[in-house]
């Protein structure tokens, strides 16, 4: 019996094209359950979950949210279309790395633990129990001298004295004062030194209660730290730009009445009224203003100062006799010795 006839039949029966297909997708069997294995999502699985610290990186991923903390998760079958649940609220953002590695931004939440869920779409492919607790360490609030930028006409009439956005020991602010706006700079800086440039945006001068996160050198404000020189460009609550310049402590300042030596041709300009610009209520203002010659004066200072380590203080200069104190109006900037000083509180530092 002939294997293949005149009609091209195997063995009289099967067609030969047919059974070269046939013997084609059997071969290929092999090969696609291989593909099959090499290609298959594997199961996301969550090795462990460890709280980190943030950048600003995170900081615009935020887009001006409040982050309550940052997770580095490592596990397996990671991909970067998962979703990331805390307990029963959406993370800010599930940040992925690798099939390994990925963040996790945990938004504004209540202290406690909390399950850490991914999601293929609405379906749970991993979670890791307790893994996510929230605490809020012991940070203070302070109260901040600084610039608003580029704020939305809405945001410009909403922010007056008293304003608050949120809680304040949760990343919101206060407005303490806030003056008229003005054209802003933007910093251009090498090393030590820098230009300023005009900018299309205007900034509103300002004082603001916020929360500082940590002490000393580590205080920080939505993870950017107050030891940088300033001005320190920070993001607040709902993605409010503040530059802060510079700090004030959050208790009320004690009256003081300083007799200066001011020296300079700037003295030509001093006039008894002047006013410190800052907003704030411990502002020197020059009561009066004794001898006067072209080069130098004698003044009255009336302003608000604060206890210390070294003594009474404004704005971070002690206001003993033989210190320099310096005051800054729209018109001039001056800087003078001081001969005498009166604090009108019974206990001194």
């Amino acid at each position: 019996m002939r294997i293949v006839d005149e009609r091209g039949r195997v063995f009289g029966a099967i067609n030969l094209v047919d059974a070269a297909v046939v013997l084609f997708l059997v071969a290929l069997l092999p090969v696609g359950y291989g593909a099959y294995l090499l290609f298959k999502p594997t199961q996301p699985m969550i090795g462990s979950v460890t709280a980190v610290e943030l950048g600003r990186e995170e900081l615009r991923v935020a887009n001006g949210s409040v982050i309550a903390q940052k997770l580095k998760i490592q596990g397996t079958g990671f991909n970067p279309l998962l979703r990331a649940q805390v307990g029963d609220r959406p993370a800010l953002a599930f940040v992925f790395e690798n099939p390994n590695s990925a963040d996790v931004l945990v938004g504004d939440m209540p202290a406690g633990e909390y399950d850490l869920v991914l999601l293929d779409g609405v379906q749970t492919v991993a979670r890791a129990k307790a893994a996510v607790k929230i605490h809020y360490s012991a940070g203070t609030a302070v109260q901040t001298v600084g610039r608003f930028i580029a704020l939305t006409p809405q945001q410009a009439q909403t922010f007056k004295p008293g304003y608050k956005s949120g809680d304040v020991s949760r990343g919101g602010f206060e407005v303490v004062a806030i003056g008229a706006p003005r054209p802003a700079h933007d910093q251009i800086r090498l090393g030590g030194s820098g230009i300023d440039i005009p900018s299309a945006a205007s900034e509103w001068p300002a004082v603001l209660l916020i929360r500082c996160d940590g002490v000393g050198t580590a205080c920080t404000v939505g993870a950017i730290s107050l030891a940088n020189p300033a001005p320190v460009a920070v993001t607040l609550d709902g993605g409010v730009r503040f530059n802060i310049d510079e700090l004030l402590p959050t208790a009320p300042p004690v009256r003081a009445h300083l007799q200066v030596r001011f020296t300079g041709p700037q003295v030509a300009l001093m006039q008894a009224g002047d006013r410190d610009t800052l907003l704030d209520s411990r502002a020197a203002v020059v009561a009066a203003i004794g001898t006067r010659d072209a080069n130098s004066a004698t003044a009255t200072l009336e302003l608000g100062v604060d206890a210390s380590s070294g003594g009474w203080s404004y704005r971070g200069q002690l206001v003993r006799p033989g210190r320099t104190v310096r005051i800054v109006t729209d018109r001039y900037e001056a800087e003078g010795i001081v001969a005498r000083a009166d604090v009108e509180s019974p206990t001194r530092p």
